[in-house]
């Protein structure tokens, strides 16, 4: 519902609202629909994945020790680490099947953005990658960070990386300030914007796909490794 909201308000000011309130002065077109679907269907995505990982860890390791119950059951721990990570994927691939939807039929009368679905593949293999890069993710902060101050990682890490992730633009877009057009290469959140535009709207350029290909498989696997060896080392009594 939370995922609905924020893109479904999104998309309606961006989409709909601006574009007739002479928006292209304020360089919002009504083409910018087209930029913005796959940037909110990353954000869904990365976000969800990311916040139900940590949040699960958060409970694991805060006050109440719920790992400690998870111990009692016959399973390694990085299995238990594990389980943390597909709840947090399958949040994920939730949260962009309810974006897709709203950033492809809500906009301005007649200013429909114009994806293509050709490459379904592609993106349903973007979205699953991006959740478990996230999810892996949300285990590595969350076993790093203090149980009692999660709360302030993300009113300030996530929407930075959100607002610096390519979401609102294309990469390409950032020629005219060089130095950030690779600063933001080391956010994890613009492979995942990239790849995702790569996937349903080619046309507005993008970063080459075997670049994207390479920057999610490894980071995923790299991620995903340290956060399960990071909880199995956190979870030992």
């Amino acid at each position: 519902m939370k995922i609905a909201v924020i893109t479904l308000s999104t998309v309606f000011v961006f989409d709909v609202v601006l574009p007739q309130l002479g928006g292209q002065s304020l360089g919002v077109t009504q083409g910018y629909a087209t930029v913005l679907a796959p940037g909110m269907v990353a954000v869904a995505t990365c976000n969800q994945a990311f916040t139900a990982a940590l949040t699960a860890v958060s409970l694991d390791f805060g006050p109440l020790r719920r790992i400690d119950q998870a111990l009692m059951a016959p399973l390694p721990v990085p299995l238990i680490a594990l389980t943390r990570i597909v709840d947090g994927t399958l949040r994920g691939v939730l949260a962009a099947c309810v974006a897709l939807p709203i950033v492809a039929f809500v906009h301005a009368p007649g200013a429909p953005p114009a994806l293509d679905l050709t490459r379904w593949p592609f993106l349903l293999g973007t979205v699953v990658g991006a959740s478990i890069l996230f999810a892996a993710l949300g285990i590595v902060v969350g076993t790093a960070v203090n149980p009692g101050k999660v709360s302030n990682v993300l009113p300030f890490g996530l929407p930075v990386m959100i607002m610096l992730g390519c979401v609102y633009y294309p990469w390409a877009a950032l020629g005219p300030l060089p130095w950030l057009q690779y600063v933001v290469l080391a956010n994890p959140v613009v492979y995942i914007t990239e790849a995702t535009r790569f996937a349903i709207a080619p046309q507005l350029g993008h970063l080459p796909a075997s670049v994207l290909l390479w920057t999610i498989g490894v980071g995923l696997i790299l991620t995903t490794a340290v956060g399960l060896t990071r909880f199995t080392i956190k979870a030992r009594p």
